[in-house]
């Protein structure tokens, strides 16, 4: 299983990637775009209801909380 890791590309939580690198954990990122308002829609809000980033997926398991991206 792949671990997806959401954030903005030209910020990707670069912490979380380097982490899961020395584990050796396959790992994807998926680009949301904050300008489109895309962290704030409907499917991204099933994964973080509260609309911020970076959020890590692990098959149904989904770890968010202390945010580098408070969003408004």
């Amino acid at each position: 299983m792949v671990v997806k890791v959401y954030g903005p590309d030209y910020a990707c939580p670069k912490r979380v990637i380097l982490c899961l690198i020395e584990k050796e954990i396959d790992y994807e990122t998926v680009h949301v775009d904050l300008l489109k308002g895309e962290h704030k829609s409907p499917q991204y809000l099933k994964l973080q209801p509260f609309g911020v980033l970076p959020v890590i997926e692990d098959g149904g398991y989904n770890l968010y909380g202390n945010t580098h991206f408070p969003v408004t």
